[in-house]
């Protein structure tokens, strides 16, 4: 199934784009109106995921624009704003749904792509001939019954018949409050028949509903319903699809239970964990101290040794001396960075309030001298302020920053620092013109001890990128990378948005 997705923002772009290709779909990716309007007329998609707010095109009016070019393409809104008239003129227009970003969830959003494009083709085949109508609605796999302007049974189909245990002749006539409607529900579906019988409006129609009907047996079924009214001249009728969700709901049960189980033994085996970074936090210190009071002796002595026996020993015993003095500071450096890593607690972080231009500012005066000597030029736009831990961000920054200038290519480094913000979460950037990384790495990288240079080559610990990571982790937010080979990189993470209390 292909999907033209819509939407001006490259990160949301991209985050949407990974989400739908992992629920199977083929996806497109445009920014503006035009291009979508160009695009809808060579034809081959199946349903439109639309953002109301382009670069040359905003509110109802972009949909009615994309609407108008493709009148059988079903779309499906998905927008920031929470506008209850916007959203209610849409569906009147003709839109499949109206979604909020930040609300819906990747999962949610496939489904209704998939009942969109289902919903378009049942829609679509009623407007065939009568008689292809009928032949359809008779082999549909959902149920499905009309009713006329008094309410009586008109329509009622075999797959009405399976579901709920009475025949055609049985219900022809009769009303649905005398057949499938549960007594527990009988006074507030007369109301809704009245409103809908007198006013021939009701916020049933047109929307997809779960609800319990009855059986003939008595039993109740779970179903998935849909009603919408069909207008011949002076006649109009109300038509009904219903499909068994009964597998579904059994699956949401066991699902919810699962979960519930889940939560339990999460909660638990979150408590041991609790209990078991607090003993290792306190034995990476412990370990940490004693190991750099022997290396610090080694470091020591091979430095006496060096001094002492410059040019009295032969050129290997020269070399070995120096093998020692860098292994050993090597090995004092990783310590410091397992310590360092180590101490980032998952906690909950200070709720003071950050200034990040500030925060950046610092982080660069600490790079000063590598900025210099390398002659970089760093780019920093307008920041927000964000409710975060002050210390792990200017290293979070000095990190991500100092990386980019190690990893330069022969042009004079460039770095450009910027930010975003969407519904919950605020996305901050880092780029560079260095010499990239390969996308097979892109998540290797995080790892701790993760190099993907020689240390002859790239100086370090290959432990500054785990320690990017646990930071934006431990705030609840995301890292990733987008680079490729000698096109420079784009580290982005993310940090949620905390409201302001009093």
């Amino acid at each position: 199934m292909r999907v033209l997705l819509v939407e001006d923002s490259a990160t949301q772009a991209h985050v949407r784009r990974s989400q739908l290709l992992r629920h199977g779909f083929e996806v497109e990716v445009l920014t503006r109106l035009s291009e979508v309007l160009k695009r809808l007329a060579g034809g081959g998609i199946d349903v439109t995921l639309l953002d109301l707010t382009l670069p040359d095109s905003s509110g109802i009016d972009t949909f009615f624009a994309v609407h108008a070019a493709a009148e059988e393409m079903p779309i499906v809104i998905l927008s920031a704003d929470d506008d209850e008239d916007i959203a209610l003129q849409a569906m009147k227009g003709g839109a499949q749904d109206y979604l909020i970003k930040g609300r819906a969830t990747p999962d949610a959003i496939a489904r209704c792509l998939y009942y969109a494009v289902e919903r378009n083709q049942i829609e679509a085949e009623l407007r065939h001939n009568e008689k292809l109508t009928r032949l359809i609605l008779e082999n549909s796999y959902d149920a499905f019954w009309a009713v006329d302007n008094t309410g009586e049974i008109i329509g009622w189909n075999k797959q009405a018949e399976n579901t709920f245990g009475y025949s055609r002749d049985e219900v022809i006539g009769k009303t649905l409050a005398d057949t499938i409607v549960p007594p527990r529900f009988l006074e507030s579906h007369l109301k809704t028949m009245e409103e809908v019988l007198t006013t021939g409006q009701s916020r049933i129609l047109n929307r997809r509903a779960d609800i319990f009907l009855r059986r003939k047996d008595e039993s109740e079924v779970p179903v998935e319903l849909v009603v919408f009214p069909v207008q011949i001249g002076d006649i109009r009728t109300y038509c009904a699809f219903a499909h068994d969700i009964t597998e579904r709901k059994q699956i949401e049960e066991r699902t919810q239970r699962l979960n519930e189980e889940l939560e339990r033994r999460v909660e638990e085996r979150t408590q041991a964990l609790v209990q078991s970074n607090a003993q290792l936090q306190q034995f990476a210190k412990i370990a940490s101290h004693d190991l750099q009071e022997p290396l610090r002796s080694i470091e020591g002595y091979a430095n006496l040794l060096a001094r002492r026996y410059k040019g009295k020993l032969d050129t290997d015993g020269d070399e070995f001396i120096q093998f020692i003095l860098d292994g050993t500071g090597r090995m004092i450096e990783l310590i410091r960075s397992v310590l360092l890593h180590s101490s980032i607690s998952s906690e909950v972080k200070s709720t003071t309030e950050v200034d990040i231009r500030k925060v950046i500012k610092e982080a660069l005066q600490n790079l000063k001298v590598a900025i210099d000597e390398s002659q970089t030029t760093v780019e920093v736009s307008d920041m927000p302020v964000v409710v975060a831990n002050r210390t792990e961000l200017v290293q979070l920054f000095q990190n991500l920053i100092g990386n980019a200038i190690k990893y330069r290519g022969e042009r004079k480094p460039v770095i450009k620092v910027g930010w975003e913000e969407n519904v919950h979460e605020m996305v901050f950037s880092v780029e560079d013109n260095g010499i990239g990384i390969d996308p097979i790495y892109s998540e290797k990288i995080f790892n701790m001890f993760a190099r993907l240079h020689g240390k002859t080559e790239f100086s370090g610990t290959g432990i500054g990128l785990a320690i990017c990571k646990k930071i934006v982790e431990t705030h609840g937010g995301r890292i990733w990378v987008q680079s490729q080979p000698g096109k420079g990189s784009i580290f982005l993470f993310t940090l949620p948005k905390v409201s302001k209390t009093n």
